[in-house]
């Protein structure tokens, strides 16, 4: 991200999207005490900064530069969103899929540049290049 901001990508133009809230609140937290301006996508606030906010609120949204964080194994999908497929084959289906497609809205929110990042193994839903 600070490559970017090096080349003169406002902090207004950058995306951070998570899957979930509190990684979201760790990134905007660690990115004020480095005294980067942060906007909190789930409020109300219009403030110049880097935007930070969950995959869902990143619809209908556009950022020049966009990084979608913590894509790991145990995060995307959501183990909490997904029925387990012992319990109904048909709604774990739809349930994955309907977690795949929020990762790629998600990532199509860039404009022209898009950085995916995971901790430990990388989320099923995502093919590292090599």
């Amino acid at each position: 991200m600070t490559g970017w901001i090096a080349r003169g990508v406002a902090a207004h133009e950058i995306g951070i999207a998570t899957r979930a809230k509190a990684l979201g609140e760790k990134i905007r937290n660690d990115l004020a005490a480095a005294g980067v301006p942060v906007v909190d996508l789930a409020s109300t606030a219009h403030d110049e900064g880097v935007n930070v906010g969950t995959m869902h609120r990143m619809k209908g949204l556009k950022f020049r530069c966009l990084i979608v964080a913590g894509v790991g194994e145990h995060s995307v999908p959501a183990r909490a969103a997904v029925t387990p497929i012992t319990d109904d084959k048909h709604a774990h289906a739809l349930d994955m899929q309907r977690e795949r497609c929020l990762l790629f809205v998600a990532c199509t929110r860039a404009r022209e540049e898009l950085l995916v990042s995971w901790n430990g193994m990388v989320s099923p839903f995502v093919e590292p290049m090599v």
